[in-house]
């Protein structure tokens, strides 16, 4: 069979990477533009299914080594190129965490492991406040490869074993393609109803995307044996109804679409009828015409590079405007579209189409290495310029400095140090005094500080896995239970510290996402949390057992939806406060009889100022880095601890030791209150275990 070139095709994916890059840029009403991912996977699927069968077809076999070399000619050099610069602009433009973290992220990059990367980041509840990676979208490139490294495998082993008993090796591609996409379409929609964000960045949730296109590929020379005199139509028509559904989901999605799952079978079954329409003869009226004229090509032809490139200049110019959309965004994209241009002439095309790369398969094969040993280095010296010119900074924080001057009058602080020393800091950033040096953790850390659970991360785990791991004193006499979600994981450094000084075993019985507060979170793809309920259950299960004489409660008090008894989500502000505090009084009243001690921890105040940004910029300030609490977390707060009051537990208030004079600074002393918007830094969480001990009712420690 002769291939021809498909201009359609071209302008199809030039269709895909406006939508992706539409949506990204918050440009025009394609919120589901994010489906522009699914067409190229189904378009990639077709593509290289029809080389690899056309090539079974005429050779009887299929070289794994022209395959690959065919891959890295494509793939790499404008690859690596794009993620060069993105070291280089976050070197030059970004904070100096988020530099260190592209650093990191490169590594996966060039492995094609992004995907897990980034799964693993976005299941974690704390990476939530964090801001995107301009390597994020490398995700679906890992997708690519490794269905790639996989796919030529299962089809020569298919046409080794059924093409003579099916008589081809294309009706043995189609049955294993069958059951590839059936086995992948039901795990994707089973793993999105009960990981979201994982089945997103998964490749076994993604394969039958992939497939379908390849599908597509090898019924083709089926297609023409049917209804021959009303094929052209029936394409046509087809073609038409795959426009359709691809429009449908750019428009109506949204990032809350549960996906991908079911939902992303629309743009995929609609850009496989397309793929079909245009093979054979089409009736002039189909969409085909549209798709091949100049711009459209142009664009498709450059699509590979340009979403390589719109990702990280959109990052860069969200970082340094603050946001893009409308005429900017525009012009933000403007600028990615000329990279990508340059990229396709000066890059793509010659490692494509030069005898030194394409006459062999060695040299292309090499550019793998190559990579690897291009990229680990240049991550080496960026890390190490960003540490080198991280700030030295000035003195540290106390009661007694604060940046005053000395003309000014003493002010009266709190007899509570720790208060004191809260209110000191916001002195220090209203005066403007110097960034300390020596902050703990380190700002260019900030991001790391999150507190271990050890052998025992419930989020990762089905309830018929969980199990105790003691911790704290594990020879101590006595016994403490903390429950909650990642805001009681905060706790874990104090409360380990409480559990060594005073002879507790300590169980940290904690899942992000999963509140102490006898509630369902709604999640924000739609629906109930998954697990969630189950391992409520067991946490208070483990309480009546163990009959601990300390149970500690924490919960975010920040939720933003509840799941009713219906399965409707309460969204509504008083709902969701009087959800909460019922939820928590619940889960008090379930421990409580059980428990020589109740007591729950008040959520400290959401920063309205981000630690990492304002902390790690280019000549960073303690008064940028204050800023008032959110003041609806105040009032959830509030709705605990009436919870505790109801209940018969015991509260600690913590507000006060983040926030003074409705002011929360980032820099309270010599440490670094939190991570993120929401959750306080390890480094913190230590140095208050005492005050919270005391708070606690526990004698001071030796």
């Amino acid at each position: 069979m002769q291939a021809h070139f498909r201009q359609d095709i071209q302008g199809l994916r030039a269709v895909a990477v406006t939508l992706v890059a539409l949506d990204h840029a918050a440009v025009g009403p394609f919120h589901g533009g994010f489906i522009g991912v699914d067409v190229f996977f189904v378009i990639s699927g077709y593509l290289i299914t029809s080389l690899l069968l056309r090539e079974a077809d005429k050779t009887g076999h299929i070289s794994l080594s022209s395959f690959y070399a065919r891959r890295a000619r494509r793939i790499l050099p404008a690859a690596l190129l794009v993620t060069l610069a993105t070291i280089l602009l976050a070197v030059l433009f970004l904070d100096g965490a988020r530099a260190l973290s592209v650093g990191e992220q490169a590594i996966w990059v060039t492995f094609f492991a992004a995907n897990i990367k980034f799964a693993a980041e976005e299941t974690d509840y704390f990476a939530e406040g964090a801001p995107a990676s301009p390597l994020q979208h490398y995700w679906s490139l890992a997708v690519e490869e490794q269905y790639y490294l996989f796919w030529p495998l299962i089809l020569i082993g298919a046409i080794a074993l059924l093409a003579g008993w099916l008589k081809g090796p294309r009706r043995a591609a189609i049955a294993v393609l069958v059951v590839i996409i059936t086995a992948s379409f039901a795990w994707s929609v089973h793993q999105t109803a009960q990981d979201p964000t994982a089945a997103y960045f998964s490749t076994p949730a993604r394969a039958y995307e992939l497939a379908i296109g390849a599908l597509a590929a090898a019924v083709t020379p089926y297609l023409a044996r049917f209804w021959r005199s009303y094929l052209p139509f029936l394409l046509a028509l087809a073609s038409w109804v795959g426009v359709a559904m691809i429009g449908y989901s750019a428009l109506v999605y949204t990032p809350q679409t549960p996906f991908p799952g079911s939902a992303a079978a629309v743009p995929v079954v609609g850009t496989a009828l397309l793929l079909l329409g245009g093979r054979e003869r089409v009736a002039a009226w189909g969409p085909q015409r549209a798709l091949s004229v100049l711009p459209m090509r142009l664009v498709g032809d450059w699509s590979y590079s340009f979403y390589l490139w719109h990702w990280p200049v959109i990052i860069v110019a969200r970082y340094q405007f603050g946001g893009i959309s409308g005429w900017r965004g525009l012009a933000v994209l403007g600028v990615a579209l000329a990279l990508s241009a340059a990229t396709y002439y000066w890059v793509e095309t010659p490692f494509r189409t030069r005898k030194v790369w394409s006459k062999g398969h060695t040299r292309a094969l090499l550019l793998y290495p190559a990579t690897i040993a291009i990229v680990l280095p240049s991550v080496a010296v960026a890390n190490h310029v960003v540490r080198a010119g991280s700030n030295d900074g000035g003195a540290a924080i106390t009661v007694t400095n604060y940046g005053q001057d000395d003309s000014d009058k003493p002010r009266r602080f709190s007899d509570d140090p720790y208060v004191a020393l809260v209110q000191a800091s916001v002195l220090a950033a209203e005066n403007e005094m110097e960034v300390p040096g020596g902050l703990r953790p380190s700002p260019l850390d900030l991001v790391d500080s999150v507190a271990s659970t050890d052998d025992c991360p419930y989020f990762d785990l089905k309830t018929k896995d969980l199990e105790l791991c003691p911790r704290g004193d594990t020879e101590g006499d006595k016994q403490m239970v903390l429950i909650g979600d990642s805001h009681a994981r905060q706790w874990i450094p104090a409360l380990e510290q409480i559990a060594e000084d005073h002879g507790y075993v300590a169980y940290f019985l904690v899942r992000e996402g999963c509140p102490a507060a006898d509630v369902v979170p709604w999640k924000k793809t739609g629906g109930g949390s998954v697990g969630c309920p189950e391992f409520q259950d067991w946490a208070v299960e483990q309480v009546q057992d163990l009959e601990p004489d300390l149970t500690v409660l924490a919960t975010d008090a920040n939720e933003r939806g509840f799941t009713d008894d219906e399965g409707n989500q309460v969204g509504d502000e008083a709902g969701i406060e009087a959800f909460l505090e019922s939820g928590l009084v619940d889960t008090i009243e379930q421990v409580k009889p059980s428990s020589g001690k109740t007591v729950v921890i008040g959520d400290p105040p959401i920063h309205t100022v981000g630690p990492v940004e304002c902390i790690t910029r280019d000549d960073p300030t303690l008064l940028g880095c204050l800023g008032p609490p959110q003041e609806r977390s105040i009032r959830m707060m509030r709705a605990t601890e009436r919870a505790a009051e109801t209940a018969g537990a015991d509260f600690v208030y913590t507000a006060d030791w983040f926030c003074a004079r409705d002011l929360c600074p980032t820099v309270i002393g010599q440490f670094i209150t939190h991570r993120d918007d929401e959750h306080i830094t390890v480094e913190y969480a230590e140095y208050l275990a005492p005050e919270l001990a005391r708070l606690m009712g526990f004698p001071p420690a030796d």
